[in-house]
């Protein structure tokens, strides 16, 4: 009997601390979510980190995502949001190499997401984009 109500308490906590994060997400206060600070409050936490991760590709601050990276190993759904979050990185690393080291896209490959690197990398990868002086134009299909 104990031990269930050790666990109430410790689940208890566990919601109570998250709640402010998860009501930030649900508000879509994105900005307040991802912060070093949250990354290190929540550095043991992997939903947490996986929230404050989604976060900051919403607002597109990418480099957050190699603070959260490592630490995102040992549930199913932190591994999952891994590959999603070191594809949307990689896209776009990849996509500065090739506009200021002319690098070709083609020899790479990644799993499609929702997130709009995405599209441009698959567009210039596959060559189906317009280019009119330094401008490129890609249009979503």
């Amino acid at each position: 009997m104990k031990v269930i109500k050790y666990l109430l308490v410790f689940l208890t906590l566990t919601l109570v601390s998250n709640a402010d994060l998860i009501n930030d997400y649900l508000n879509k206060n994105y900005h307040k979510i991802c912060s070093f600070k949250n990354i290190k409050k929540y550095k043991n936490n992997e939903k947490a980190l996986s929230i404050i991760g989604v976060s900051c590709i919403k607002i597109d601050n990418i480099y957050m995502l190699s603070y959260i990276i490592n630490k995102l190993k040992n549930t199913d759904y932190g591994r999952k949001n891994v590959i999603y979050f070191l594809t949307v990185f990689m896209e776009k690393k990849l996509l500065y190499s090739y506009l200021f080291d002319g690098i070709s896209l083609k020899a790479f490959s990644f799993p499609m997401t929702d997130y709009v690197l995405s599209v441009i990398f698959n567009a210039i990868k596959n060559n189906n984009f317009k280019k009119i002086g330094d401008l490129i134009i890609v249009e979503e299909k």
